[in-house]
């Protein structure tokens, strides 16, 4: 039989479940044994429209009506993501200004959660008989709290799977609110004692300074103001100003430029940081700027892989400890350790400094070590036992008649 793009296409498309041209060109090679170009598919479809969509609707879009069977094959690579649901979602995403890793790892788990599978738990609902597969255009609140009651009575811990989920109902028009919590994860705070010697991470700075002098710089901002690797990588020489004594970096850490539509807007969103850093190192950023408005070029992922070296190099402890340790996040949680015991502790002042709200860097770095309270206590405990003892003679009744 010969091919019939009118009579071929619309069969084969529905028939393998796809309606990407090259695996149709394939098809048609197979079937008709008739080379066509994908593009000459693309074009077909686009003279017939309607044909196109009728096929996306059922293919793609999966289910017209909640009484048909969930089609596996709209769990394949690209599909998932086209489905309108979870396509409104992304583009919510987006115009939030997520980092694409982070819609990427949302509309993962989304999509475990509707197949009830999740491998890094060697977990399967299904199988199990615990869950059938759910298309995400009709995935209910009702449904996701079941699986998440499912998964904690298995002994998981729900919040890497809570967040989406909520966001992604919201999206859809379900009140969550707190039907789905959004606390902290279990692990929350767990590298509340991850440090290393200021001496051990001056080494590890001054190495990567010969082997990769952008990075170098990147690391040091990162130190020397707590600064995510994501809102370091996206300052501009604009956002730095210098001043008598200092020079100041004005850091959009977790929010885009354009959402901050004026200073009040910032400061009721609590986007904008302020961060502090010496003149000397001011000139050395600047010096290595140049011309060009944005600060750095190198990528997050080349950042990672530097720097775990360094760590894997310098304090291997730490990887033996956390072997998920997070490579440019490190220099963030050193910042906060070395700074709160050259305050004393003083949460406020570094909570300042870093960018963070008190409560939530008391809840990451947790209290002071013991020995730093007993020093306290031993220190400011006469002076407590001196306060006592004057107001004892104070309230000392008079022996006069």
């Amino acid at each position: 039989m010969n091919y019939k793009a009118s009579r071929d296409l619309p069969q084969f498309a529905l028939e393998c479940k796809t309606l990407s041209p090259s695996r149709l060109a394939e098809i048609v090679l197979n079937r008709r044994n008739e080379e066509i170009r994908p593009e000459s598919v693309t074009m077909w479809f686009k003279r017939h429209p309607d044909i196109h969509d009728a096929l996306h609707k059922e293919i793609v879009e999966g289910l017209p009506s909640a009484k048909e069977q969930v089609d596996a094959s709209i769990f394949q690579n690209g599909i998932f993501q086209e489905l309108g649901s979870v396509k409104n979602w992304t583009n919510e995403m987006k115009d939030r200004d997520l980092a694409k890793r982070v819609i990427n790892r949302n509309v993962g788990r989304l999509k475990r959660v509707c197949m009830g599978v999740f491998p890094k738990w060697k977990v399967d609902l299904v199988s199990e008989g615990l869950w059938c597969l759910k298309h995400p255009d009709r995935l209910t609140l009702d449904e996701a709290r079941d699986l998440l009651r499912v998964m904690k009575e298995k002994g998981f811990d729900t919040h890497s799977l809570r967040i989406p989920l909520r966001d992604f109902l919201t999206s859809k028009g379900f009140v969550v609110g707190k039907k789905i919590a959004g606390g902290k994860g279990r692990g929350f705070g767990k590298y509340a004692d991850l440090k290393v010697k200021e001496e051990i991470l001056e080494k590890m700075l001054n190495e990567l300074k010969g082997i990769n002098y952008e990075a170098y710089l990147v690391d040091e901002v990162m130190y020397r103001t707590a600064t995510r690797i994501t809102a370091t990588l996206k300052i501009l020489k604009s956002d730095i100003e210098k001043k008598e004594t200092h020079a100041e970096i004005r850091v959009f850490d977790k929010c885009r430029r354009s959402m901050l539509k004026s200073e009040e807007e910032i400061k009721r969103q609590g986007k904008k940081w302020l961060k502090f850093i010496s003149l000397s190192f001011y000139e050395e950023v600047m010096d290595f700027v140049g011309e060009r408005g944005k600060l750095f070029k190198i990528s997050d992922d080349e950042m990672s892989e530097l720097n775990l070296m360094l760590i894997k190099k310098y304090c291997p402890e730490v990887v033996k400890k956390y072997p998920r340790v997070m490579p440019n996040h490190f220099w963030r949680h050193m910042f906060a350790q070395i700074m709160l015991e050259k305050t004393h502790w003083n949460y406020g002042i570094v909570a300042f400094l870093g960018g963070w709200d008190v409560k939530s860097l008391q809840e990451s770095y947790g209290k002071p070590p013991e020995e730093k309270l007993r020093e306290w206590g031993l220190k400011f405990m006469p002076t407590l036992e001196a306060s006592e003892m004057t107001f004892q003679i104070l309230e000392q009744p008079s022996l006069e008649v």
